[in-house]
């Protein structure tokens, strides 16, 4: 009976009629070519935005439009303009809508992958969080329409979760807890945070570092720009595949399209000097890799590897300690951000931020405590809309 009433359509309208408030321009943008158009502006906003993740910059987001959205799903983004300034740029995937009665409960979510993508959100110039309720607004004004919005692993200081919990709106929002993110506010020294480790964990180091002695030619690089992107990004690829990642199937390889966004990324944040691969080597041979972005004062590491056959001397524990020293004594990070919050990072004495996902729709009477209530309940499989 459900079946006759409720229909499942893919596709996304063509740009639909919105009126602004005055002074305000909106620009519906959809395809790649319009998206490169918006390069500088983007990168401009991005750098002045409130510690933003890598992943909303205009490298990952292109090569994730590019590699990640495959049909049905249709992707757009959103940018307004006030007075012909960037204040904001929301990018969004569609998939599909619920039709019943001639209505639609329209599915959009921020770009997500959850071997590698997250945190996503709006972009908002400084004091600007408002303009999250003005992209929901356009979504809104699709005719005959409801939107309904997922955004997950968001901290505290991010526009949406701001502006949302401020109060001062017409929307309606379910937030439940996402679990931690993992990070390490940075010490004046190396020596001040080396103290702070674990006896054993130090014994450890020592111990390991004493075994890498023994193999030839061993470099430690950091923020490595020697070589090209796409041989850095290559190398790390190949020392993901050399470990349980590999046996499990579970490498960046594997994920149809991962490959291409992680290299094309790179390129684009190499050009930008915000890439920060680090390696350990022996030889031509990388032994562990960090696949690792900077954004102002934080140091992002997304992805980190190691070569099993090398696992006497804890290549991915002696890399790890490398770059915490190197990025302390420089004097250039603030923070080192882990984006997840894996058990292993414990022993290295991380600190924990919230991050939280949420489901955003328009405040209708009935529907709405509806909706929150079904959300609520948990009966939304993990928190999420089934793009």
């Amino acid at each position: 009976m459900i079946k006759k009433v409720v229909s499942k359509q893919y596709g996304l309208p063509d740009p639909w009629s919105f009126r602004p408030p005055a002074g305000i321009r909106l620009v519906d943008v959809r395809t790649i070519e319009e998206l490169d158009q918006h390069a500088q502006e983007w990168n401009d906003l991005f750098q002045k935005a409130d510690r933003l993740t890598p992943m909303l910059s205009f490298p990952w987001m292109r090569a994730f439009f590019k590699h990640q959205v495959t049909s049905p799903e249709r992707w757009l983004c959103l940018f307004a303009y006030e007075n012909d300034r960037l204040i904001g740029i929301m990018p969004l995937m569609s998939s599909y809508a619920f039709r019943a009665l001639g209505l639609s409960l329209r599915l959009f979510k921020l770009p997500y992958h959850y071997a590698h993508t997250s945190g996503t959100d709006c972009i908002a110039a400084p004091g600007q969080e408002h303009v999250f309720g003005l992209f929901m607004d356009y979504l809104n004004s699709l005719p005959l329409s409801i939107p309904c919005l997922s955004l997950k692993h968001l901290p505290d200081h991010y526009p949406s979760v701001r502006y949302l919990n401020a109060g001062k709106h017409k929307l309606s929002f379910v937030q439940k807890s996402a679990g931690t993110e993992a990070f390490i506010p940075l010490p004046g020294t190396a020596e001040a945070y080396t103290a702070g480790l674990s006896g054993k964990l130090r014994q450890n180091l020592r111990r390991a570092a004493r075994d890498l002695e023994k193999l030839p030619d061993v470099q430690f690089r950091f923020r490595e720009n020697t070589r090209s992107a796409q041989n850095n990004t290559a190398r790390f690829l190949e020392v993901e595949s050399r470990n349980w990642k590999g046996e499990r199937e579970t490498t960046i390889r594997n994920f149809p399209g991962s490959a291409e966004v992680f290299e094309e990324a790179a390129a684009g944040f190499t050009a930008q000097n915000l890439m920060a691969f680090s390696f350990l080597e022996s030889g031509d041979r990388s032994i562990a890799a960090h696949y690792a972005m900077r954004n102002g004062r934080i140091l992002y590491i997304l992805k980190m590897a190691y070569d099993e056959e090398f696992i006497n001397c804890s290549p991915g524990n002696l890399l790890m300690i490398k770059v915490i020293e190197t990025v302390c004594d420089s004097g250039d990070f603030d923070e080192i951000n882990y984006f997840s919050d894996p058990p292993i990072l414990a022993k290295w004495n991380v600190q924990h931020r919230p991050i939280w996902h949420l489901i955003v729709f328009p405040k209708i009477p009935l529907l709405s405590p509806l909706l929150r209530m079904v959300i609520g309940s948990g009966k939304v499989h993990n928190f999420d809309i089934p793009l």
